[in-house]
């Protein structure tokens, strides 16, 4: 896991030097990236800072550390407070808290403390990066696959997702795009059959391969035949009809 980002909230100077020592020392991937010490700072660090993990002692000169958390916002971060008295701890864990470290600060316990935070935040990455990557495959957003195709203009970097149809023309295959020009390939249309293996592809004929998403019309007529989205009539035979239809 990338280095942790931390923020001590302490008002006494030589307690936040000391957490910090003690984070060098025993929790090397965390960094301390600012230090507040009353409402105004501490106000000014959540702005300019997106935290991990959060140090909060809960005295800060007459008033605590609850009368600012609600002026915090939504608190992505994970809470280790940090005190020199006992009494808050129930308030404390209200914010779903990860320890109540109590003062002076046991390394081990740190320690202990910050690794508990780490693995939290390293389940919840992972739950999220699940729920994102079901989203894609549920609405389709995954980066459409792409072939590469030379003709005698060059190399073209197609999706596949555009080809229509493919049609046979001896060595040669006429690609028909969605879109784009038409292309010529030197490759026969056998090499395209075992390119193409996702499931939208289908061979009707031997002459050709069509992507069933531009089917507009499979025919009823006994001869077969079956016209694509630009109006391109195709033949079908009527075994092919049948496998058509069942893979439909």
């Amino acid at each position: 896991m990338d280095i942790l980002k931390c923020i001590i909230i302490d008002d006494e100077k030589m307690a936040r030097n000391s957490l910090k020592l003690l984070l060098e020392s025993y929790c090397s991937q965390i960094e301390v990236v600012g230090e507040g010490w009353d409402k105004l700072s501490i106000q000014k660090l959540f702005k300019e800072h997106k935290p991990d993990i959060v140090f909060l002692d809960i005295q800060l000169g007459n008033s605590t550390i609850f009368d600012i958390i609600p002026d915090l916002g939504n608190m992505s971060f994970k809470i280790i407070f940090i005190s020199a008295h006992d009494d808050y701890a129930i308030k404390g864990y209200k914010y779903d808290a990860i320890d109540y470290l109590l003062k002076p600060l046991d390394p081990l316990k740190l320690k202990e403390a910050v690794s508990k935070a780490r693995q939290q935040i390293k389940k919840e990455t992972a739950s999220k990066n699940n729920v994102h990557e079901n989203l894609k495959n549920l609405y389709g957003l995954r980066e459409s696959p792409k072939i590469v195709l030379s003709d005698s203009r060059g190399l073209h970097v197609i999706k596949i997702e555009d080809i229509m149809y493919c049609i046979a023309e001896g060595n040669y295959t006429s690609i028909i795009l969605n879109g784009l020009p038409q292309m010529v390939v030197s490759k026969n249309l056998k090499f395209f059959e075992e390119k193409l293996t996702q499931p939208n592809f289908f061979r009707t004929h031997k002459s050709n391969l069509i992507n069933i998403h531009y089917l507009k019309l499979l025919s009823n007529d006994d001869g077969g035949h079956i016209v694509m989205s630009d109006g391109k009539t195709l033949s079908i035979s009527r075994d092919k009809k049948r496998e058509l239809l069942k893979h439909i």
